[in-house]
């Protein structure tokens, strides 16, 4: 059922993958779920892009559809590691975008 099957695909829509992983070293293990998905409902971006890590002394979330990533870890403060994409405001009435990820991203 689903979109690819409307359209004649046999496959599924969406695919999520539950894995448990062992640290070859000193054989600790740990659990990842992936998922991956061809269709998506409108929403504000055309396709989400999502990255989600969460270890035992803090947790990593990338959200590349909105050009945005932050930290956390034990001991440490919240952090928005990527810059805003575009730096709208002026400093000292300049325009002041051109340090912005956006545009560096293009040079």
């Amino acid at each position: 059922t689903g979109v690819a099957h409307s359209k004649g695909m046999k496959t599924e829509d969406s695919i999520t993958l539950t894995v448990q992983w062992e640290n070859l070293n000193d054989k600790t293990l740990g659990c990842a779920v992936y998922t991956s998905s061809w269709v998506a409902p409108k929403g504000d971006v055309h396709s989400q892009q999502r990255f989600f890590y969460m270890g035992s002394n803090g947790e990593i979330n990338v959200d590349q559809a909105h050009r945005g990533m932050t930290v956390a870890q034990d001991g440490k403060p919240f952090a928005s590691v990527n810059p805003l994409f575009m730096k709208y405001t002026p400093t000292n009435g300049m325009f002041s975008g051109q340090a912005s990820y956006g545009v560096k991203r293009f040079e």
